[in-house]
C-alpha cells in the first residue's frame, strides 16, 4: 500500500543519461544541492536576524511572508495536477520517442520517453506541493496557538530546523519545476533517438 502512495517519488530516481566528460550525473545537483544551498542561506539569514527582546519581532511562520508563500503553495497543487493530466492526454508522438541527448534514465537503467519523464515530473511536483500545503497549515497552526512551549535555546534550535527542512523541499520544488518547464520549453524540441514505443524496451 505505502508503495502506490509513494510512486510519484519514483522521480528522484531518475538519472540524466551521462553525456560529460566527467561522466556525472548532474540531476541531483537540481534536486538537492541548490535547494539545500539555498535553505542553508534562508536559515543563516533567519539567524541573523532573530531578535526576542524587540516587541515588534515575529519569526518568519508568524509574518505576512509565510502567509504569501502559503496561498502560492495552495495554488499549486490544481495546477501541477492539470499540467500532470495535460501531459498524459496530450497527442504529440514527439513526447514518446527518447532525446538524443541526455535522455532520462530510470532506476531500472532503461532510457524513458519524454512523455514518461514529464509525467514523473509533474506527479512528483504534486505530491510535494501537497506535502508542502499539508506542512504549511500544521506549521502555522503550531506557530499562531502558541502550543509550542519550549525553553528559547530549543525553540530557537526548533525554528531554524523547521525552517531550514522546509525551505529545502521549497527550493527543491521551484528548482524541479524550473527544470520541467527547460524540458518542455526546449528539450522536447531537440532531435529524436528511437521510434515510437522504443524508449522503454532499450536498456
Amino acid at each position: 500500500m505505502m508503495e502506490l502512495i509513494l510512486k510519484p517519488l519514483a522521480y528522484l530516481s531518475i538519472k540524466w543519461a551521462i553525456d560529460d566528460i566527467d561522466g556525472k550525473n548532474k540531476k541531483p545537483i537540481f534536486d538537492w544541492f541548490f535547494p539545500i544551498i539555498f535553505a542553508i542561506i534562508v536559515t543563516a539569514f533567519f539567524y541573523l536576524t532573530l531578535d526576542f527582546n524587540s516587541a515588534n519581532f515575529k519569526i518568519f511562520f508568524e509574518s505576512k511572508g509565510f502567509e504569501v508563500l502559503g496561498n502560492f503553495i495552495l495554488a499549486l497543487p490544481g495546477f501541477l495536477f492539470a499540467a500532470l493530466t495535460a501531459v498524459v492526454s496530450f497527442g504529440n508522438t514527439e513526447l514518446d520517442i527518447t532525446a538524443t541527448v541526455n535522455p532520462p534514465i530510470n532506476k531500472d537503467g532503461h532510457e524513458i520517453s519524454r512523455r514518461r519523464y514529464l509525467a514523473n515530473a509533474f506527479s512528483y511536483l504534486t505530491f510535494l506541493s501537497l506535502a508542502l500545503l499539508i506542512a504549511t497549515i500544521f506549521i502555522n497552526y503550531a506557530y499562531s496557538s502558541n502550543i509550542i512551549k519550549l525553553g528559547i535555546s530549543f525553540y530557537k534550535f526548533g525554528y531554524l530546523f523547521t525552517a531550514f527542512i522546509y525551505f529545502t523541499f521549497v527550493f527543491q520544488m521551484l528548482f524541479v519545476l524550473i527544470i520541467t518547464l527547460y524540458y518542455i520549453g526546449d528539450k522536447v524540441h531537440q532531435p529524436s533517438k528511437y521510434p515510437k514505443n522504443q524508449d522503454d524496451k532499450k536498456k
